[in-house]
């Protein structure tokens, strides 16, 4: 009995390797907030075996991006897609037909980092942060009143921001738990 649980544990954990590391060597589109948190993949390919294109159609400001996938060139609306992954394992997720960098795609409270491109080639880009409090939720503003205002019952997490951030910034994250803080801080203030 023991030898066939220690055969099940290590088929499960293998499996669980084996499809993570698949995982991370794909690219494709994320059709909904559930399969982005589910990792499905639509239109999915392995990198280091296959190409595609996914563009963007930012410079043309058009509402919708064009996959070209197994040689067909596929039209997905912005607004009707949550985002994509490329093959240099970065997600994004689209907010109002712009794509915005998910920082932490395996935690629950998502960071997002938008680059707003200046219009003037001698003025510098700009960087906005933003969150929501899962896949499914509205992207706000990263700041605490907006943070407070997303979790309004947990008085514990607002006072744990309070304390953490007086001065750091709300993207800092933890490298000894390999962690944003501010999801460090949310899960303590489940306990």
């Amino acid at each position: 009995m023991k030898t066939r649980n220690l055969i099940t544990l290590s088929l499960i954990v293998f499996g669980s390797i084996t499809a993570s590391v698949a995982q991370q060597d794909s690219s494709g589109v994320y059709l909904s907030a559930s399969d982005f948190k589910n990792g499905k993949l639509a239109y999915a390919i392995n990198c280091k075996t296959q190409k595609h294109k996914i563009k963007l159609n930012e410079f043309l400001n058009k509402p919708y991006i064009t996959m070209v996938h197994e040689g067909k060139s596929i039209n997905l609306d912005k607004k009707n897609i949550f985002g994509f992954r490329d093959c240099g394992d970065v997600t994004y997720r689209f907010v109002d037909q712009n794509q915005y960098t998910i920082l932490n795609p395996t935690e629950e409270i998502l960071l997002y980092r938008h680059v707003a491109q200046s219009a003037s080639k001698n003025q510098p880009e700009t960087v906005y942060y933003f969150f929501s409090k899962s896949a499914q939720g509205e992207v706000l503003d990263l700041n605490l009143p907006s943070l407070k205002k997303a979790f309004p019952d947990n008085h514990t997490f607002h006072d744990m921001l309070d304390t953490e951030f007086g001065s750091a910034p709300l993207t800092a994250y933890d490298s000894y738990h390999k962690i944003y803080k501010i999801n460090r801080i949310y899960l303590n203030s489940q306990k």
